[in-house]
C-alpha cells in the first residue's frame, strides 16, 4: 500500500472512533446506570423476601396459638358444661 492510502485509511479509522466514541461513553453510562439500578433492585427484593418469610413466620405461630386457644375454649365449654 502507499503512503497515501494508509493516509486515507487512518483519516477513515479516526473519523470513526471519533464519531463512535461519544456514542460509546454514552451507552456505557446507560449501561452503569441500568446496572446500579438492578443492584438496588436485588437488595429490595432480598429484603422484601426476608420480611415476607418473617410474617410468613409469624402467622405460623399466631395460627398455632389460635388453634391451641380454640382447643382450651373447647375444654373449658366441656367442663361448664359438666357443671
Amino acid at each position: 500500500m502507499s503512503v497515501q492510502a494508509w493516509g486515507i485509511v487512518i483519516g477513515v479509522a479516526t473519523s470513526a472512533l471519533l464519531a463512535l466514541g461519544p456514542w460509546m461513553f454514552m451507552v456505557h453510562a446507560k449501561l452503569a446506570v441500568i446496572a446500579a439500578r438492578l443492584a438496588d433492585l436485588g437488595e429490595k427484593v432480598e429484603k422484601s423476601a426476608e420480611s415476607h418469610g418473617e410474617l410468613w413466620s409469624r402467622y405460623a405461630h399466631h395460627e398455632t396459638r389460635l388453634e391451641t386457644h380454640d382447643v382450651q375454649f373447647a375444654h373449658i365449654a366441656e367442663r361448664l358444661q359438666e357443671m
